[in-house]
């Protein structure tokens, strides 16, 4: 392979890493400044859903989770105990 080839594809390569970085970037910044819309139609800027805090804490070990439903079935999964149905 000529030397000039493969400086060449090792230009092409360099170039596309540094195209998908600035891409990705873009990408980030775009969602940062997108509103959200909540389960009540308002929109809003929040954090997203995959960043909300755990707050729900297992009572049997030290699991944390976000929603009342992954609390659940972690209980009945891993502690073999069922969430009571609400009345």
């Amino acid at each position: 392979m000529p030397a000039n080839l493969s400086a060449t594809l090792r230009s092409l390569l360099k170039a596309k890493q540094t195209a998908s970085l600035i891409e990705l970037r873009l990408l980030q910044e775009v969602a940062r400044t997108l509103p959200t819309v909540s389960a009540s139609g308002s929109s809003k800027n929040t954090v997203p859903t995959l960043a909300r805090r755990r707050t729900l804490k297992c009572p049997r070990c030290d699991r944390r989770f976000a929603r009342p439903v992954h609390l659940g079935r972690h209980l009945s999964a891993t502690h073999g105990r069922r969430k009571k149905k609400a009345a």
